[in-house]
């Protein structure tokens, strides 16, 4: 019996192991020049966004909307000081790029929609927020500490993946000269 009860936490230790580094695996892969992992998230009105109605390779439904964007992601949470000091240099460029084919996302990570949008709003931020309240798409794109921001392209490849936020002025200079040369590919 002892054997069998040992056989048995082996077994299980080995299978949690085993799924931690898978998960440990797909979580760091998400780098620059990887595809973006598909999602649909509800946004404040409760409609679903998808990321392949807007970029990839081919776009869901490309009878309505027939032309790519760049999408830039940015993961956040009421409680991060330095994601709260991003958000503003989010909404220049948003600001910035608005007759182009640019779209800039918060998405909101683990919080409930009654405890993010009222901060939303309180604030005065402008963008798009979307709900990740069971942390879903924060998990596939690694999004473990935050802000983490993602930048992909309107073939949906990862151009910029960037954990913290510190300068701000650094951190347009450097958005801009990306967004300009992704918008014009």
């Amino acid at each position: 019996m002892k054997i069998v009860f040992i056989v048995f936490c082996i077994s299980i230790m080995t299978l949690f192991n085993r799924l931690q580094a898978e998960e440990s695996t797909r979580v760091d892969s998400l780098k620059t020049g990887c595809e973006a992992p598909v999602f649909s998230l509800p946004d404040a009105e409760n409609n679903y966004m998808f990321l392949r109605d807007l970029c990839g390779k081919k776009l869901r439904k490309p009878w309505i909307k027939k032309e790519k964007q760049v999408v830039v992601l940015s993961f956040f949470a009421t409680w991060c000081a330095p994601c709260q000091k991003e958000i503003p240099y989010l909404m220049q460029i948003q600001e910035q790029y608005k007759s182009q084919k640019v779209k800039v996302f918060l998405v909101d990570v683990g919080e409930s929609r009654g405890k993010a949008l009222p901060f939303i709003k309180k604030r005065g931020f402008t963008l798009p927020v979307l709900l990740d309240q069971y942390q879903i798409v924060a998990k596939k794109y690694g999004a473990h500490s935050l802000p983490r921001l993602v930048v992909i392209d309107k073939n949906g490849i990862v151009q910029k993946y960037e954990k913290g936020f510190e300068d701000g002025e650094a951190f347009l200079k450097e958005m801009n000269h990306l967004l300009d040369k992704l918008i014009t590919r």
